[in-house]
């Protein structure tokens, strides 16, 4: 890599993780993809699951943990290794089964909660959560009740 792409590179890095999770929405698909190590099309999957799943709330903070529940399955040796494997795995999100991803689509919410998650988990700042649902805390240790959803951690 060329010096000066490298300083592209660095100063585009730097205004992103610096910014506000919203203002980051307004990045490129190109770059909000690229600056979270995801495939654009991994993304875009990402956050139509995070959006769907969060419809019982406008909270950002609640899409942020629907964000980092799929991140942390995909570093866990219980799940698959992609993100598109975990959103993807029977039984585990209705809403990409019912195909309710593609009638809702992306947010900017979604997408910055998306990039946030990504930041949190590198950071170490980000809880171990790995579930979720919207009736109660099934199994697991409780974490929070957020966004219209109960969060566990195992």
């Amino acid at each position: 890599m060329s010096k000066p792409i490298a300083v592209v590179i660095l100063i585009i890095s730097m205004l992103f993780w610096n910014a506000e999770p919203m203002e980051r929405a307004s990045y490129s698909d190109d770059i909000k993809a690229g600056m979270c190590q995801m495939t654009v099309e991994e993304f875009d999957l990402m956050s139509r699951v995070v959006e769907a799943e969060s419809d019982r709330s406008d909270d950002l903070e609640g899409r942020v943990l629907i964000a980092e529940v799929i991140l942390n399955r995909v570093e866990s040796a219980d799940f698959a290794d992609s993100i598109t494997e975990v959103c993807n795995q029977s039984g585990q999100f209705e809403v990409v089964a019912n195909g309710m991803i593609y009638s809702v689509g992306r947010t900017d919410m979604s997408d910055a909660a998306v990039c946030e998650a990504y930041k949190r988990i590198q950071d170490g700042e980000a809880p171990n959560v790995m579930y979720f649902n919207n009736s109660n805390y099934a199994y697991g240790t409780p974490y929070c009740y957020e966004g219209g959803n109960y969060f566990v951690t195992v």
